[in-house]
């Protein structure tokens, strides 16, 4: 397992965290539309600054995701922007984040992550080459805004995850592949977590600078752990609270923590840890009291 000190915080669930601690409504559950207005981007900055303090507090490295997981074409459309406009606000993303770095951090360092999602929730059945050329204006207009390096979040599949990877290359900037899984620990593609790893790297000669999981329970991570070997690869963890279909506001932080710290102990390589859906500053606090 990782030594406790090269741990690495992350954010928490950023839109469960908008709607249920700020009060903030997002459309198709999408969070870059509140680089709108000034009220909107003050709720983004409320969000961020609780994970600040805790990296500060814990004596930690920050990673920080942009709003963006939903500024893609399709949904995009649903909510009236065209092309023009998503690269303006996968932009504005960036720099909202990276103002606010400059502005209160000064002495630990924080990676600004530029957030690519999924086409869809479900798989999206394209190709690799349909993926890399979907995907590539949204990964250009992160990397020109000077993120740090791109994340396919939830990514659904090994296609379309490929594609991303190819895309981020094209761009020049460094991309990392988080797998969303289903409640039995499979990519929503049907491959298992190791395979989908496997077949990342053998179509992109390993170019993914690492891989994570998101958007699951623990236990359901647990799940799909049947090839420990094949999940070297895994450097970071973004994790659920509560498990698929259950109502309410899942695992106490605490519960949280011991969970996720469970798994450390089966991914030797594992060195970023935050949330997803239902997790919130409380959450990733719990993580690095016990990481420490």
């Amino acid at each position: 397992m990782t030594d406790s000190a090269e741990f690495t915080l992350a954010d928490g669930g950023i839109e469960t965290a908008l709607v249920e601690r700020l009060g903030q409504h997002l459309p198709e559950f999408a969070a870059f539309v509140l680089l709108a207005s000034e009220e909107g981007r003050e709720a983004l900055r409320a969000y961020y600054r609780p994970f600040v303090d805790i990296a500060r507090e814990q004596g930690r490295s920050l990673v920080l995701d942009t709003p963006t997981w939903r500024a893609n074409a399709d949904w995009g459309a649903r909510l009236g922007y065209d092309a023009d406009a998503l690269a303006a606000a996968n932009r504005e993303a960036v720099e909202l984040v990276r103002e606010l770095v400059e502005r209160e951090v000064d002495d630990f360092p924080v990676a600004v992550n530029g957030c690519v999602g999924p086409r869809f929730d479900e798989e999206a059945r394209m190709s690799p080459e349909e993926s890399e050329a979907y995907h590539r204006p949204q990964i250009a207009a992160l990397a020109a805004a000077g993120a740090d390096r791109v994340t396919a979040v939830t990514a659904t599949g090994a296609d379309e995850a490929i594609g991303i990877v190819r895309a981020a290359g094209g761009e020049g900037i460094p991309v990392a592949v988080s797998f969303g899984l289903g409640p039995n620990g499979a990519l929503l593609d049907g491959r298992s977590l190791a395979e989908g790893i496997a077949t990342v790297d053998a179509a992109t000669s390993g170019a993914a600078e690492m891989f994570m999981v998101n958007c699951a329970h623990p236990i359901e991570v647990g799940a799909g752990m049947a090839d420990e070997a094949e999940l070297a690869r895994i450097v970071g963890l973004r994790l659920n609270a509560a498990r698929h279909g259950d109502d309410g506001q899942g695992d106490a932080p605490e519960t949280f923590a011991a969970a996720v710290w469970a798994l450390c102990e089966r991914l030797p390589a594992v060195r970023i840890l935050g949330g997803c859906c239902g997790t919130d500053a409380p959450h990733i606090e719990a993580i690095a009291r016990l990481v420490r």
